[in-house]
């Protein structure tokens, strides 16, 4: 593999893991380092996967060669909560991080789909994510040009809060899931925990800077280095892992048509579209850490058993927290795929069948 393919890898890893974003928590540094040991046993768990296989099918390669029922309930989970990720978070960017006028975000809301279905399409993202990614470290450091200044996070919770805020903070990690999604060198599966290193650091030295607020709008870089990852995951497991050519057409034409509907009511949008995504998400990646269990073996067991434990509390979160219409959201979401894994778990042949080897 060459250098300049590991560097793609290795900035996809770190996008994933949003290191603007966690530098900014700015949490006491005792709740930060125990969040990032809690953290790792994900980064652990995904090390492990793709230190033994490392292709565009990602996750659903792993359950499927467990089981094949729970792999096309991972499949379909995941797709509905990424898809749905990559759409309400353009909006979450131009109306809720940045602070600009109405025009120009919704003018951002048609375009940022547009040029993110380009690099896709065009296999250009890895260049972009990269960039990303360089800029997002080198904006964690507290430069005191963009306004970091030191101060120490003294806010000690009580001690049950705090170990709920552990457990909060440690789910912000769960989107470096995504680098299964990329081809690989199992050889370099180390990069995983290079990225989850660095970030963690990261995380740990904005224990002790407070940023300005013109680096918590800079964060939005986090947010569209996650949007192109998972926008490249998703072509990645559809086009080149399960081989269906249509994606190319149809997944762009609904990530824009989302952003164009979502100016209606962005707003409205957003919830609708963030409670079943997050539920799913939690759905898909309890299914993997419990598939690890069985597909790994030896001690990578243990942070697999309490990785499934953080993707428990996660779900368990959205389901208090949703009420109303986004309550019937999370138990459809939730339903749907489980309901799809059953009926075809039975259909035999396709590409769906394939990708497990």
């Amino acid at each position: 593999m060459s250098t300049i393919d590991r560097l793609k890898i290795l900035g996809f890893a770190v996008v994933s893991t949003a290191p603007l974003s966690l530098a900014t928590l700015h949490q006491d540094p005792l709740v930060t380092a125990a969040t990032a040991l809690s953290a790792s046993m994900i980064a652990v768990t995904v090390y492990a996967l793709v230190r033994s296989h490392w292709d565009y099918p990602g996750l659903y390669y792993y359950v499927n060669s467990v089981s094949r029922t729970l792999g096309l309930i991972q499949l379909y989970s995941w797709l509905i909560s990424y898809f749905l990720y990559v759409v309400y978070t353009v909006d979450y960017i131009d109306y809720y991080v940045l602070n600009i006028p109405d025009p120009i975000a919704n003018a951002l809301t048609i375009a940022l789909p547009i040029a993110f279905s380009i690099m896709v399409l065009t296999e250009t993202s890895y260049w972009f994510i990269l960039g990303l990614a360089l800029s997002q470290v080198v904006l964690s450091l507290p430069i005191p040009t963009l306004g970091w200044a030191f101060s120490v996070s003294r806010t000690v919770p009580a001690p049950q809060t705090a170990f709920l805020n552990v457990l909060s903070s440690s789910l912000l990690i769960v989107c470096i899931t995504l680098t299964p999604y990329i081809r690989g060198d199992s050889r370099y599966a180390r990069y995983v925990v290079y990225a989850f290193a660095l970030s963690s650091a990261l995380m740990v030295m904005g224990s002790f800077f407070k940023p300005s607020q013109l680096v918590v709008e800079l964060t939005s870089i986090s947010d569209a280095g996650l949007i192109l990852a998972e926008y490249t995951a998703l072509y990645n497991l559809l086009y080149h892992g399960l081989g269906i050519n249509r994606v190319r057409a149809i997944v762009p034409a609904l990530v824009i048509a989302l952003a164009i509907i979502s100016l209606i009511n962005y707003s409205g949008f957003y919830l609708i579209t963030i409670y079943p995504s997050v539920a799913d998400l939690y759905l898909t990646l309890f299914i993997v850490m419990v598939a690890s269990i069985g597909y790994l073996r030896d001690w990578y067991v243990v942070p697999s058993i309490i990785a499934s434990g953080l993707m428990l509390y996660g779900e368990y979160t959205v389901i208090s927290e949703a009420h109303g219409l986004y309550l019937y959201e999370v138990i459809a979401a939730l339903v749907i795929p489980i309901v799809i894994g059953l009926v075809f778990r039975r259909v035999r042949g396709g590409v769906l069948r394939e990708v497990s080897g």
